[in-house]
């Protein structure tokens, strides 16, 4: 924000010289008239930084972390709620956060309310740091007197979002960590075991049994075509890290994650949760039905709820009601659009959705643990037919090895 420099004078005609932080001049002009100054001459300053400002700068190339927003959404709403006001509880957080994006960020929010702005106003700066949600929840409060309560609802959200997260990542990591023990322990006997035994079993192909000859051609394929194989399985990795990022196929990658077996039914609780948790704080903190699904699609992070409530979107502006719209999209399932609707009915939409996540929430947690349960049986049963089937395949023919060393 610009800086300018003023020449002014007090209401006992003594000069006065500063800086003042302001948007444009006439808002320079007019904070020093509030404050009792009266102004000769107003320069805007060309823009420099300190040294600490300077490295926070550098360092700022960094993403900011989500726990560094949680914590200064909950320190906040403590101070806030023990009546220190906004700007030195700003100050007292800035003071314990290292040099880094986020102490840039602070600093320019601190500079933004010392200047006259409001709290959510400074807040929508940072579209990065603190998206659309956090700011209209800021400028709800602002309006009711609830600022206190209100950050601790943003950081319980943000806490919830973390947890949640977490335990789908998890939920995703157990199959992926088993799948490359399993291809780990068949590189294993494909690169130290399996040629041990290829050399006693040359030229004497004819007497051996079929699975140990299929073993035998696939290892043989495999050292014969090693380069392409390698070349083939990092451009599959390539190909497949493409697809799951790229705008242009968004929507293909998209279905895929509802529709993954297993973890397809995962991920789509965890889109209904996070959407209908995001609605249901944004109405019952008393932001506009309209201006609560239009945050809500831009948090969904999923291409078929973005298309359900941006058809939302356009039924409320018709007047259709909530509930009727949800009823129309296959995403949501019927019990839980049931209890929307008796929100709406009993005009508690806000909180019977939150009541409504908290549940979801259990079931997630439930989900996670049943996919986890089915997942490990399986991944044991396709290690054990691998590992399983390459022994069998080897010990055949010495089950029968007088008739084999014999020929």
């Amino acid at each position: 924000m610009p800086r300018f420099s003023y020449v002014a004078r007090d209401t006992a005609g003594a000069s006065l010289s500063g800086d003042v932080v302001a948007r444009t001049q006439a808002e320079a002009a007019r904070l020093l008239r509030a404050d009792g100054k009266f102004v000769v001459t107003l320069r805007e300053l060309a823009e420099q930084l300190d040294s600490e400002t300077a490295q926070a700068v550098v360092v700022g190339s960094r993403r900011v972390r989500q726990e560094d927003v949680i914590f200064f959404f909950c320190q906040l709403s403590i101070m806030v709620e023990t009546g220190v006001s906004l700007t030195d509880a700003i100050h007292g957080i800035l003071a314990q956060t290292p040099a880094g994006r986020f102490q840039t960020v602070l600093r320019e929010l601190l500079r933004d309310v010392e200047s006259g702005e409001s709290f959510s106003e400074a807040l929508s700066h940072h579209p990065k740091v603190f998206g659309a949600f956090f700011v209209n929840l800021v400028r709800a409060a602002e309006a009711s007197g609830t600022l206190g309560s209100m950050l601790k609802r943003c950081s319980e959200y943000l806490t919830q979002q973390r947890e949640t997260r977490k335990k789908v990542k998890s939920a995703l990591t157990y199959p992926l960590v088993l799948m490359l023990a399993a291809v780990g322990v068949t590189a294993f006997l494909f690169t130290y075991v399996l040629p041990k035994f290829l050399g006693i079993y040359a030229g004497k192909e004819a007497a051996l049994p079929w699975p140990t000859l299929v073993l035998m051609t696939i290892t043989n394929g495999i050292f014969a075509y090693w380069v392409y194989i390698v070349a083939g399985i990092i451009g599959t990795i390539i190909l497949l890290t493409w697809f799951f990022r790229a705008q242009a196929t968004r929507p293909y990658a998209h279905w895929c994650h509802l529709h993954f077996p297993l973890l397809g039914g995962l991920l789509k609780k965890s889109y209904t949760t996070a959407s209908l948790r995001t609605l249901g704080i944004l109405v019952d903190s008393g932001v506009s039905m309209l201006d609560s699904v239009a945050i809500t699609r831009l948090v969904s992070n999923n291409y078929f709820f973005d298309r359900m409530w941006s058809e939302v979107d356009s039924g409320l502006h018709r007047g259709e009601q909530l509930s009727a719209l949800l009823y129309a999209s296959p995403l949501i399932p019927r019990t839980m659009v049931q209890m929307v609707e008796a929100g709406e009915k009993s005009g508690r939409l806000g909180f019977v959705m939150v009541r409504l996540c908290d549940h979801l929430d259990e079931e997630l947690r439930l989900t996670i643990k049943t996919v986890t349960q089915l997942i490990e049986p399986i991944m044991i049963a396709v290690m054990g037919s691998v590992v399983g089937g390459i022994a069998i395949a080897l010990l055949l023919p010495i089950m029968s090895i007088s008739k084999v060393i014999g020929r």
